[in-house]
């Protein structure tokens, strides 16, 4: 080991904030793979499209063919010569089925850790994430996320905690370990009780943006801070149908702002990109929700595309972490004839089973007539009694009690199916185009990636 990566790292321990003081990071081995100089990337491109299986994948791109007549930008991807597409096996070291958090760590550190950690492997120690090894080669480093940009699937590139929620310390190790841009939702996280991080990262050099006015207006981009909602970033059919979201920037938004001030590194960067609420709508069993979700991904794509053309030392990867309540659109009707037409009657939907919930949290009360106006569908008073007596027992996923109390009418409806409101263990895509992107293999598991990605970097 060399003094100056000695040194580095003897830094970043002693500035990281670590629960309960921190041990030595130990650090996976980077694999082999026969990269050299004429093959080495200098930006790294990572879009995750969390939660979706296979079956959301050809929901949105039937969806899609019929309302546009292409398909997704993603299966277009897949249809490239240059394209190189392994299947994932995405279990955690604790559970076939893993969670956001030890998906997401076995990306950034290498290793395959415990549902609910992020980066601490199961003997306890702290895990170097991949971009601290990014920050020390001299690159930019950003996280952009629908979701709080403390949530699971960013942190996992960046931090290391023993508790997947404790997001204000996530919020903290951005502030120490200087990532250079943030977007996403997550305010909450860094205005708490005694301490105002926002101004401590303007204090940094950080620009703070709230709005897409914000954002667009931005003169100072060297580094950024975007927080658009005290959590999560609304569903994009809400953004689309209600006005108060105007303001709130999509994720295709985030991610074309985030690559000019990251490109102007000449040492290049690593940005994550995640459409993390596609999880959150298979969870809740919302069809509209999670199609939505998928298409503004999807969109994100081609700005990637793009940069890569422009750049072609860049290395792009599309994937996902694992699969969330087994959607898929089924067969209806007559042999099967039916599907084509239940797939169009999501376009009735005018919002997410969040906006429903956010008016009974709001009024506290349930409206009957108010659901049937944003989902086309009549309930009965016996269900809207059902949906309420959920609701006020308590749910972890309160969206997920409207899909349970109108599942067979939401699948007559839709012809969308789920096997539950949780995650599977089912393999899911990765795709992978630019520079290096010929080593990934046809099969890999999930923290293979973290070495791959390492020797395509040189980090």
């Amino acid at each position: 080991m060399s003094e100056q990566y000695s040194s580095s790292r003897r830094q970043f321990i002693q500035g990281a904030g670590l629960i309960g003081g921190a041990s030595l990071f130990s650090s996976p081995q980077v694999f082999s793979n026969g990269t050299n100089g004429s093959n080495t990337a200098k930006n790294l491109i990572f879009l995750v499209a969390d939660g979706m299986g296979v079956g959301s994948l050809a929901l949105a791109n039937h969806w899609k063919l019929r309302h546009y007549g292409e398909p997704l930008e993603w299966v277009q991807l897949l249809g490239r010569n240059n394209v190189h597409r392994s299947l994932q096996d995405t279990a955690s070291a604790s559970s076939p089925v893993t969670d956001s958090a030890a998906a997401g760590s076995a990306w950034g550190s290498g290793e395959r850790v415990n549902n609910g950690c992020i980066n601490y492997s199961i003997q306890g120690d702290a895990l170097v994430p991949l971009m601290q090894y990014a920050r020390q080669a001299g690159k930019s480093t950003g996280l952009v996320s629908t979701c709080r940009i403390t949530h699971a699937t960013p942190a996992s590139f960046a931090a290391n905690v023993l508790n997947r929620d404790l997001e204000a310390t996530i919020a903290n190790q951005y502030l120490e370990r200087e990532v250079d841009l943030l977007m996403g939702g997550g305010l909450e996280y860094f205005i708490t009780e005694g301490r105002n991080l926002c101004s401590e990262f303007k204090r940094r050099g950080y620009s703070f943006v709230t709005d897409q006015v914000g954002l667009s207006n931005l003169s100072d981009t060297r580094r950024i801070l975007g927080l658009f909602a005290d959590s999560h970033l609304p569903y994009a059919i809400d953004r689309k149908n209600d006005p108060a979201f105007a303001q709130i920037p999509s994720l295709a938004n985030m991610f074309n702002a985030s690559l000019r001030p990251l490109s102007e590194n000449e040492n290049g960067f690593v940005l994550q990109v995640e459409a993390g609420r596609i999880d959150h709508a298979g969870h809740a069993n919302d069809p509209a929700a999670i199609l939505h979700e998928l298409i503004e991904f999807d969109n994100c794509i081609p700005i990637a595309l793009d940069f890569l053309k422009s750049n072609p030392d860049t290395l792009v990867i599309v994937t996902t972490d694992h699969g969330t309540g087994g959607c898929q659109l089924n067969g209806v009707g007559k042999r099967y004839n039916g599907s084509g037409s239940a797939l169009d009657r999501i376009n009735n939907f005018r919002g997410s089973f969040e906006s429903i919930e956010r008016i009974y949290q709001k009024t506290g009360k349930f409206s009957r007539a108010h659901f049937n106006s944003i989902c086309d569908l009549g309930i009965t008073k016996a269900q809207e009694l059902a949906i309420v007596e959920k609701m006020l027992a308590g749910s972890d996923y309160m969206t997920s009690v409207i899909a349970d109390a109108i599942a067979a009418e939401l699948y007559q409806e839709t012809g969308v199916g789920w096997t539950s409101h949780d995650h599977t263990s089912e393999l899911v895509e990765l795709a992978a185009v630019g520079r290096g992107a010929e080593h990934f293999p046809n099969l890999l598991k999930n923290y293979e990636v973290n070495g791959i990605v390492r020797n395509i970097l040189s980090i």
